[in-house]
């Protein structure tokens, strides 16, 4: 869809991971489209229609500035590791802490240092869909065209460097 990636480019690049979550979620708003814009978030059923090329490109943002520890390919292989089961997988990306799995935004790592796949953020507090909607994407299922299939992080794209 025609969405402006820079914004998200520039606050990745400056280490911004904090505004970067805030404008990924937006950014996934607009590509989920107008009836998501107006309600200002994504059903999950609305993410099988978001263009395959504008997750990896949110993805591809996340991995190059965080050479592979983040992105939503970062969480995949996480969540695959970790049988999709969702309470081992949030307390492995440090999603959750306390007896009742419980943090709140302000309690996340929004730092290069956070444990891999624990950024960007998705909102699971009211179940988990939406973000398995996001894992089980088409953009996720098989590595994107001219990737190789590895998501180390290790060469770093020229657009990130714009």
């Amino acid at each position: 869809v025609e969405v402006d990636y820079s914004s998200l480019r520039d606050l990745l690049k400056e280490g911004k991971w904090r505004e970067a979550e805030d404008e990924t979620r937006e950014l996934l708003i607009q590509a989920a489209g107008p009836a998501a814009v107006r309600r200002g978030w994504v059903y999950f059923s609305e993410v099988k229609f978001i263009p395959a090329d504008d997750l990896r490109t949110l993805d591809e943002l996340w991995r190059a500035a965080s050479g592979g520890k983040f992105g939503y390919s970062a969480q995949r292989e996480v969540w695959v590791q970790k049988a999709r089961q969702w309470p081992k997988f949030f307390k492995a990306i440090d999603w959750v802490q306390g007896e009742n799995n419980v943090k709140w935004p302000s309690e996340f790592n929004y730092s290069a240092d956070a444990v891999k796949g624990h950024l960007p953020l998705t909102n699971a507090l009211r179940g988990t869909r939406l973000f398995e909607a996001i894992m089980e994407h088409e953009a996720f299922a098989k590595p994107a065209p001219g990737s190789g299939g590895s998501s180390n992080g290790a060469a770093q794209p020229g657009w990130l460097s714009k």
